[in-house]
């Protein structure tokens, strides 16, 4: 993971001074968190004309804590995320919020 740390750190992504063994330590903690996200429920199905249809569900709390735990990673490090990434947490977290609105 340290080896991931310096990739990023070589690519450019951030303008500070970054303890790279803290970094990879972290990484490693996020990679480690994100293995433990397990699908609720997954279903494979035949429909009628013989394609196969299959679905599969997460739990939007593991999904939002962990983009949440990659933005503190990011943030402690001094990493500069694309645009485009804090987008997709904006969204994930509007999607938690309106599931608990609409949640019977």
């Amino acid at each position: 993971y340290e080896g991931m740390a310096k990739a990023l750190l070589n690519m450019g992504a951030t303008d500070e001074d970054v303890d790279v063994q803290k970094f990879g330590r972290d990484i490693e903690q996020v990679m480690s968190d994100m293995a433990k996200v397990s699908p609720d429920t997954m279903s494979v199905g035949v429909s009628g004309d013989g394609t196969v249809q299959a679905a599969i569900s997460f739990d939007e709390n593991e999904v939002t804590d962990m983009l949440l735990k990659i933005v503190d990673v990011t943030e402690d490090n001094g990493l500069k995320l694309p645009r485009e990434f804090g987008l997709l947490v904006k969204q994930s977290l509007y999607f938690d919020r309106y599931l608990k609105i609409l949640a019977p």
